[in-house]
């Protein structure tokens, strides 16, 4: 691989890492316009229990009608990227924490993965789909450990 090819590798990867922090920052925020512009036209949303969404408007939907009428505080953190770019698409897959409030007053942790499949539309990478497989939902209080015990 040429120096060439090297560096535009890095600059996607990088490009990719600051696509899923923008993520964060974004829905914590409640900028629910800028966290859909994230998205390609046609992206694919899997929640899990929270449902499938499809589309950039389904999307911005779920952003503020699903995670902003549940979790009036949001602090997104994302970690352990790994992350494959073949040509104008890429995977990323992402370790991710949330302490959050629920719209009950109740404080709590969310943890899972997220697998993420990116594409390259005019010189800027987007979400193209996001799976994201749970692994707790828990009450501050009561915490999380019994809950991965049981699964």
């Amino acid at each position: 691989m040429s120096i060439d090819e090297r560096l535009t590798r890095l600059e996607h990867r990088e490009s990719i890492t600051e696509l899923r922090a923008a993520y964060c920052y974004r829905i914590d925020s409640r900028d629910w316009d800028g966290f859909a512009d994230l998205f390609t036209e046609d992206a694919h949303l899997d929640f899990g229990p929270t449902g499938t969404y499809d589309g950039r408007v389904a999307v911005r939907d779920f952003a503020e009608n699903v995670v902003g009428a549940e979790h009036p505080f949001l602090a997104h953190m994302v970690h352990n990227p790994l992350i494959e770019i073949d040509g104008e698409t890429a995977t990323g897959t992402w370790y991710f924490e949330v302490p959050c409030t629920f719209r009950d007053g109740s404080a709590g942790w969310i943890q899972g993965i997220y697998h993420d499949e990116y594409r390259l539309v005019d010189d800027e990478w987007l979400f193209a789909e996001i799976v994201a497989d749970f692994n707790y939902f828990a009450e501050y209080d009561e915490g999380w450990a019994e809950i991965v015990a049981d699964s």
